[in-house]
């Protein structure tokens, strides 16, 4: 167990284990006049790049976020059974709001909408994206093995009548080159450029044809 890592166990009387142990140390460090470590704060920039197109006007709205990733820590596996998170490792926004802003500056790289917006009521609109974030974490595969996994439920919808048009359900991975959380969020930023790219043809086509 690396040491900045906060487990999630429970204590017999329901109280987090892990709290507990936090707790202590805090009493202890003020006791001795030492120093919390630094919490550090990660992204999911996309690095795609690229023109606006000629097709419709798409807005990506905030997704919303399945338990137990609704959380600024990030969240790393060790096995399938137990979720764990980094205590001083956290996304720098909501998890939704950051794949959220991922896809839209990826797909408005794509080249396949006039633009790619925030805001669902702007003028030009067509289509909303919406959905589910299912997973984002770090699965410790082995010792040595690390990837970064991230799963999501996607729907469009048409902005005037509201019906559903297209939906869709994705799971990627990205191996991680350097076991850090850095590495992770690097890892994870490059599985959701590799979504958008296979997001953006099905999006432009549906979006795009005659109603």
């Amino acid at each position: 167990m690396r040491s900045d890592r906060f487990r999630r166990r429970r204590h017999h009387d329901g109280t987090p284990w892990g709290v507990r142990k936090t707790l202590a140390l805090l009493c202890l460090l003020a006791a001795c006049g030492g120093r919390l470590p630094e919490t550090r704060y990660y992204d999911l920039p996309s690095a795609a790049r690229g023109r606006a197109g000629n097709g419709p006007v798409l807005a990506v709205e905030p997704l919303e976020v399945d338990e137990p990733y609704d959380d600024d820590r990030i969240v790393y596996r060790e096995n399938p059974y137990r979720v764990d998170y980094y205590h001083y490792h956290r996304w720098s926004a909501s998890p939704g709001a950051l794949v959220s802003r991922h896809l839209e500056r990826a797909l408005a790289a794509s080249g396949r909408f006039a633009a790619v917006l925030r805001d669902q009521d702007a003028r030009g609109v067509g289509f909303i994206l919406g959905g589910r974030l299912l997973a984002l974490e770090e699965v410790d595969v082995s010792k040595r093995r690390w990837i970064g996994r991230v799963a999501l439920e996607l729907a469009l919808r048409d902005a005037a009548s509201g019906d559903v048009v297209w939906t869709r359900r994705l799971e990627l991975s990205e191996p991680v080159a350097r076991q850090s959380p850095e590495g992770v969020a690097r890892a994870l930023s490059r599985a959701l450029d590799r979504a958008a790219r296979r997001l953006a043809p099905e999006l432009g086509a549906v979006a795009s044809a005659p109603r």
